[in-house]
């Protein structure tokens, strides 16, 4: 785990069938720190996390990213954050909060519905800091390292309507990309982004 930004914790894992790294976000915000599609971490990490209690929230971009939130949420009793659009397809998991397009989860992290891959995919958008900070799941994904991409299209539940919906975060601003899957861009991303949807139609 290391902190990749002022008060923005990284950390991950590879497997094998995905050949690209599986990032985990802790978000240290004044009220609490908020975990985004978190992995589990080392052992030696844990320390780290307590340093960083109380963690109040923890949000998957999407169904498939539930990775080790229950082993956070049972260690930090902290609430799981998803879609209202896919809140069903997360069982047995059980979400306690319910987000869509345009609220503020702790009054700073805006959730943008990016349906395509699944009906409720979301990214994040971290607006007052480092020119805007896009946390992405898996919408976009960083892969290959140092290009945009995203993921085999046998898993995205409909293609071309997640290419109308990534149009949408040229509507935004931000300069830094962390992707839940990838590698990041720490400057430069929405040009980035423009530059990729051009490529994709």
């Amino acid at each position: 785990m290391h902190e990749i930004l002022p008060r923005i914790f990284t950390w991950g894992s590879t497997y094998e069938d995905r050949p690209w790294d599986l990032n985990g976000y802790a978000v240290a915000l004044e009220g609490g720190t908020i975990l985004i599609d978190p992995p589990a971490p080392e052992n030696a990490d844990w320390p780290k996390f307590e340093e960083l209690k109380p963690i109040s929230r923890i949000v998957l971009t999407n169904r498939d990213h539930v990775r080790d939130a229950e082993l956070f949420r049972q260690r930090f009793g902290a609430r799981l954050v998803a879609c209202v659009d896919e809140v069903n397809q997360f069982s047995p998991v059980v979400i306690d909060e319910m987000v869509r397009e345009g609220d503020m989860i702790a009054g700073l992290l805006r959730v943008i519905q990016l349906p395509g891959k699944s009906t409720g995919e979301i990214a994040l958008l971290l607006e007052r800091e480092h020119g805007g900070i896009l946390f992405l799941g898996d919408a976009i994904i960083g892969n290959p390292p140092g290009s945009l991409g995203l993921i085999p299209e046998h898993k995205l539940d409909d293609p071309p309507r997640l290419r109308r919906s990534l149009r949408k975060l040229l509507d935004y601003d931000f300069n830094v990309l962390l992707f839940c899957d990838g590698k990041p861009v720490l400057k430069d991303g929405k040009q980035a982004v423009e530059q990729f949807l051009a490529t994709i139609g």
